[in-house]
């Protein structure tokens, strides 16, 4: 097991982090996808039981991966919020975070959760559409057949491993492009994902497990669609 591990997408290369992110090196770029601020006050406010703290150690996390890699740039692939922009106090630690690195640039392209992103408030860029750099197309969810290899997020998906009964989050690599895990702990996966269809690399306590490694040395070989 190792804490990373790279692969190649339209000529770039990706670095696919055990903490559930990417970090795109000639980019000077790390990206995550799923992120769902506040949560657990929305299910709270709902009358539903939840942990509290669990933005706090999103954010640690993610303060952690800002440090260790230095970024000039943050993708969000979508669903940066759960619900609504509440003043809670999630919202004051999303702050916090944000004033302690205030020269990071954070692009948020907009996800199904995020209809109360706010770039004001939350200090981001937000991006309506999807946004293509260096021959990616970053989005939230995946797009169709027959255009340009993406990197997206939205499908949380996950997979077992032999012996071991729980799911983990995983990347996704697909002949198309690579759906990132949800980077939000509060966030449930969906159902195991078949790995005869691609590679796929769960994410297990900080480490990557590459799965279907030889579907994966197939996607390398043909490169981008």
């Amino acid at each position: 097991m190792a804490a990373e591990h790279a692969i190649a997408l339209a000529g770039q290369t990706l670095l696919l982090l055990g903490e559930r992110a990417v970090h795109w090196p000639d980019q000077r770029a790390l990206l995550i996808a799923d992120l769902h601020l506040g949560k657990a006050d929305v299910l709270r406010r709902a009358g539903i039981a939840a942990p509290r703290g669990s933005t706090g150690a999103d954010l640690d996390r993610l303060q952690a991966l800002v440090e260790r890699h230095r970024p000039d740039t943050l993708w969000v692939l979508g669903d940066l919020l759960h619900g609504p922009l509440h003043e809670a106090p999630w919202l004051a630690r999303w702050r916090r975070f944000r004033a302690a690195h205030a020269a990071l640039r954070i692009r948020v392209i907009v996800g199904n959760h995020d209809r109360a992103v706010d770039a004001g408030r939350l200090a981001i860029e937000r991006e309506a559409d999807a946004q293509v750099v260096a021959g990616l197309r970053l989005c939230h969810a995946p797009s169709a057949p027959g255009s340009m290899p993406y990197l997206c997020g939205h499908l949380h998906p996950c997979v077992r491993l032999p012996g071991v009964p729980r799911r983990w989050p995983a990347f996704s690599l697909r002949a198309q492009g690579l759906v990132l895990p949800a980077f939000s702990l509060l966030t449930g996966s969906s159902p195991p994902t078949a790995t005869k269809s691609g590679a796929h690399f769960a994410c297990v306590e900080g480490q990557v497990i590459p799965i279907g490694r030889r579907s994966h040395d197939a996607l390398r070989r043909a490169g981008p669609p």
